[in-house]
């Protein structure tokens, strides 16, 4: 069979090489066994077994993730637990065993009625934790037949999974094998998948037919491009080697370079700080050569519970994490809740258009005893720290006085008390159109602004960031993007006050030169992309990117901007 080049979505960059290995999933399916009155119970206690042998290996799973990935990945698997433990699906699956139907179809008939209940609602959030609960019943189902729980063991060469899709407990179980890349049909740049992808440093490309790939053939996966060869030829292959190689001195070169600062060739210093999810990973940050935290989602902490955390809480984390980073800067935003991060105890409504509705600081100006608890905890912390307050999704300049206010509030009220603060800054996140159009103005509100370009791409270009069937109109090097960052930045510039940007373009290499040659003045991103950034600052000029900022905001298409940036990276 001659090389095939096959184009499709990258989800996680890199290129890797192996053999395919054609996963198709165990069938979840109904198999239609009646069970006699006496059997009853024997499937009853079939199914408690199970149940208690499918819990088990997710918590053996969920300290693996934790221990590799951190708490926030691990977040995804205690999810799962918590499913087999509601009653709402343990009951169902016993009442329907009660009703003569085998523990496997029982399992599926009420994995099926669940799920369809979560793809009936339109929060988009809530629509995506349809696919876990078919991985929790699809895994119970696997241990009721008595199927391995791992379907990759003893792997001795590299391999490249080809699947329609994989759940994010299975993914993570195959990382543990001899597994090089993914080959996808399904799946978009901000699912539960791809997320786990990058920060297992697996290439990854979706939108490819199974069919299109034959079983144990040679594959090139480049996650970059977006791109698999299927039987490349020994001139693509070595071109393909050449590359993994070089990739590899640059990691290993940009590791070596953690504890220098990131300063350009002719002197111009950036700092590089990390995102972070959990008062644990700021060691993360550390570990990789960062120096600062750009964005701490508190939203996290709100999560997974029946009631918000309470003052005390929400203090100690915050405490923590400025004393663990001290002197470096922590900017912490408040609670980002709604749009893709549903908080059940919150009582948000049902929305046709959730990403455009009642989330993040609108929710906090609402519910002012939220924010303003918030707000009490992290000013007790900034004793502790570097403190920056971030308020996100702002729109308008009455939001921004309104917060302040809420601010001005809490410290009258812990003087008050007698209860001591330190000293903090006030800023935003510039992630809606409007406050990119309104920067100047909003700039004089507060100290510092952070770009949230996840968002701001979807807004501006109205495009669904998870869905997948949108993702090739989703792209952050977009002219109206760029155009609408470089407003942001000569407003602040103008204005005296910091700017820095914590979306996915900020750990994305083509993006670099525009941000520098903007003059940004840290760039926040995941603490492992933090030194393949820092080796490619310090391989610059500012003059340099400068020049190629101005020239990128003079282009008209994304297209155009992408090739022309990777020849700009290309000669360094």
């Amino acid at each position: 069979m001659p090389e095939q080049k096959i184009k499709g979505t990258p989800l996680s960059q890199g290129i890797s090489y192996g053999r395919s290995f054609l996963y198709e999933a165990i069938p979840f399916t109904k198999r239609s066994v009646e069970i006699r009155k006496e059997d009853v119970e024997k499937e009853l206690v079939r199914f408690k077994k199970a149940l208690k042998k499918t819990k088990e290996s997710l918590e053996k799973l969920k300290e693996s993730v934790k221990r590799r990935l951190g708490d926030e990945k691990a977040g995804i698997i205690e999810a799962h637990i918590l499913m087999l433990e509601d009653p709402m699906f343990v009951d169902n699956i016993e009442t329907t065993i009660k009703e003569g139907n085998s523990a496997e179809d029982a399992v599926f008939l009420t994995t099926m009625k669940i799920k369809s209940m979560f793809e009936e609602i339109p929060d988009p959030y809530l629509r995506e934790r349809a696919a876990d609960v078919e991985d929790v019943g699809s895994r119970l189902y696997r241990n009721l037949i008595g199927a391995k729980d791992l379907f990759l063991l003893d792997v001795r060469e590299p391999l490249i999974v080809v699947a329609k899709d994989l759940a994010p407990s299975e993914l993570i179980a195959i990382s543990e094998n001899n597994v090089v890349g993914l080959v996808l049909s399904q799946g978009g740049p901000t699912s539960h998948t791809a997320i786990i992808a990058k920060s297992l440093n697996l290439p990854t490309v979706s939108g490819i037919e199974m069919s299109l790939i034959p079983e144990n053939c040679f594959l090139i996966v480049d996650g970059t491009k977006g791109e698999v060869v299927v039987n490349p030829s020994q001139s693509t292959l070595a071109c393909a080697r050449a590359k993994i190689e070089k990739l590899r001195r640059e990691q290993r070169e940009a590791l070596s370079l953690k504890d220098l600062p990131a300063v350009t060739l002719d002197g111009l210093k950036v700092e590089l700080w990390g995102n972070i999810a959990h008062p644990n990973e700021a060691g993360d940050v550390l570990s990789f050569g960062g120096s600062g935290i750009g964005l701490f989602r508190t939203e996290f902490l709100f999560m997974n519970r029946n009631d918000p955390p309470n003052e005390d809480e929400q203090f100690k984390a915050y405490r923590k994490t400025l004393s663990d980073m001290s002197p470096y800067p922590v900017v912490i935003r408040t609670m980002d809740a709604g749009g893709d991060k549903e908080i059940p105890y919150l009582n948000i409504p049902k929305e046709d258009n959730p990403f455009l509705g009642y989330r993040a600081l609108r929710i906090g100006l609402t519910e002012e005893h939220l924010l303003l608890t918030q707000i009490r905890a992290l000013l007790r912390s900034s004793s502790f720290g570097n403190l920056y307050i971030m308020f996100p999704m702002v729109s308008s300049i009455w939001e921004v006085r309104k917060a302040k206010d809420l601010i001005q509030k809490a410290t009258c009220q812990l003087e008050k008390e007698g209860i001591n603060y330190g000293t903090f800054k006030v800023g935003i996140m510039i992630e809606i159109p409007s406050a990119a159009i309104m920067a100047e103005e909003l700039a004089k509100e507060v100290d510092f602004f952070s770009l949230g370009t996840n968002d701001l791409t979807q807004y501006t270009l109205a495009v669904d960031r998870g869905n997948a069937k949108v993702s090739r109109w989703y792209d952050h090097l977009h002219p109206a993007v760029l155009r609408l960052v470089a407003m942001t930045s000569q407003a602040t510039k103008k204005q005296g006050i910091e700017l820095g940007i914590c979306g996915e373009m900020a750990s994305d290499p083509l993006a670099l030169p525009f941000l520098l040659g903007l003059g940004l003045d840290e760039l926040s991103m995941s603490p492992s992309a933090i030194p393949k950034i820092k080796r490619l600052v310090r391989k610059f000029r500012a003059d340099t990117a400068r020049r190629i900022a101005q020239k990128v905001l003079s282009m008209r298409e994304a297209n155009e901007i992408r090739k022309y940036l990777e020849e700009a990276i290309s000669q360094l």
